[in-house]
């Protein structure tokens, strides 16, 4: 079994491909859905089996990890791209309905649902860190190599502005979502905002 550094894991569109690129500024070499010299920035990566985009011949199994990394951005954000252009993707919608219960819900509890259970799957791995990539990850991210990888690190890489595999899409909002969804999903919805600190709205 290979080892390596860091598991980089979120649900699809939450920007795994944002913290390739930010881990890259740090200095350590973390591909995104691809095996980097450091490790590996993948969604897929949260369950154990072969990739269906990126490098397919990668699966969680056959390697081990120093660090279990979270990430995380709004989660209206990423219930409105996975409604709009994730859920639309064939091979990410049956991976992922493997493992998350899908069928029989109207299209946007299957976006919902999709989130909040692929993230309880990752929770239950207990990562090491999690970072909002929408909250100064590019700090968080440094005092967290800091403390417990690298404490030469000087300061913060500066700010990535540019937009990372972005898809144009309108966005959902949470009166649309309450109304087309069951209440169940939308309390467990309300409850992981609250939890990542995340307003909902109304």
């Amino acid at each position: 079994m290979e080892r390596k550094k860091f598991l980089i894991i979120g649900h699809p569109r939450s920007g795994t491909g944002f913290m390739s690129a930010l881990m890259k500024r740090h200095g350590y070499d973390v591909g995104h859905e691809r095996l980097g010299m450091d490790g590996i920035s993948s969604w897929m990566f949260a369950v154990n089996e072969r990739q269906v985009f990126g490098d397919s011949k990668l699966r969680r199994g056959d390697f081990e990890f120093d660090f279990i990394v979270m990430n995380i951005r709004h989660p209206l954000h990423m219930i409105s791209s996975t409604y709009f252009t994730e859920n639309v993707r064939e091979r990410s919608f049956t991976f992922r309905n493997k493992y998350i219960e899908l069928d029989g819900l109207n299209q946007v509890e299957m976006a919902v649902k999709s989130v909040l259970e692929w993230y309880r799957l990752i929770e239950l791995q207990r990562p090491n860190f999690k970072v909002c990539i929408d909250k100064n990850p590019e700090r968080e991210m440094y005092y967290f190599l800091r403390r417990f990888e690298n404490i030469s690190l000087q300061e913060p890489v500066t700010k990535i502005t540019r937009k990372i595999n972005p898809r144009n899409h309108t966005e959902l909002t949470f009166s649309f979502i309450k109304k087309n969804c069951n209440k169940g999903l939308v309390l467990e919805l309300e409850n992981f905002c609250y939890l990542y600190g995340y307003n909902i709205g109304g």
